[in-house]
């Protein structure tokens, strides 16, 4: 009786140890996760600031943003809201070369140098040139993929964008479904200054 009894709670004892240990493996798995974004950010630099987009709702759109705002703007056609975009002409990055890094939705990121003439670049004109990338980008992808993207009328009951193979791997969304929500500047011990975008889909 008492070796049954024995082996009884050697058996609960291993299972709660064994229950522990999976836990404490679910804990770093995550920890380590955690510290890859933390590294991938840490890579560009110190985060400097972040711009909020905000565009000026108008009558249709007030009665989804009853502050006003529509915290984005369109990145496949800015320009049909840019006339809306507050605080277009501000200068929200006082440099002259910036890289621009689009990771959303690629499977391998991009950077780009951008350069302006003036003291900086102006809100209106860093989106206009984020959004010239990204047509890029997309055409790009297309012209250098084997598996092509499928005509919406051929998707059937899937709705978002098929994964391509080209240089960039587009996965998941139309430039379309794309909107700029942020803009968030790093600067790197060398002064290198990169800015990276909150984007929605």
């Amino acid at each position: 009786m008492k070796s049954i009894i024995t082996l009884f709670i050697l058996a609960i004892l291993t299972s709660c140890n064994f229950q522990k240990s999976s836990e404490q493996k679910e804990d770093i798995d995550t920890e380590l996760l955690s510290d890859k974004e933390n590294n991938s950010q840490s890579d560009l630099g110190n985060l400097i600031s972040t711009i909020q987009i905000g565009v000026k709702a108008n009558k249709e759109q007030l009665q989804d943003f009853e502050n006003g705002i529509v915290p984005w703007i369109s990145i496949e056609n800015p320009e049909a809201e840019i006339s809306q975009l507050i605080e277009a002409e501000s200068i929200i990055v006082p440099d002259s070369e910036i890289t621009l890094l689009i990771d959303y939705p690629l499977n391998k990121p991009a950077e780009f140098v951008l350069k302006s003439a003036g003291k900086g670049f102006t809100k209106k004109q860093l989106i206009l040139e984020i959004s010239k990338k990204y047509h890029e980008i997309y055409k790009e992808e297309e012209s250098t993929a084997v598996t092509k993207t499928l005509p919406m009328e051929k998707r059937g009951s899937l709705i978002n964008r098929n994964e391509t193979d080209g240089k960039y791997g587009v996965w998941g969304h139309d430039i379309g479904d794309l909107d700029l929500s942020t803009i968030d500047v790093y600067k790197s011990e060398n002064g290198k200054i990169t800015i990276s975008l909150g984007v929605e889909s």
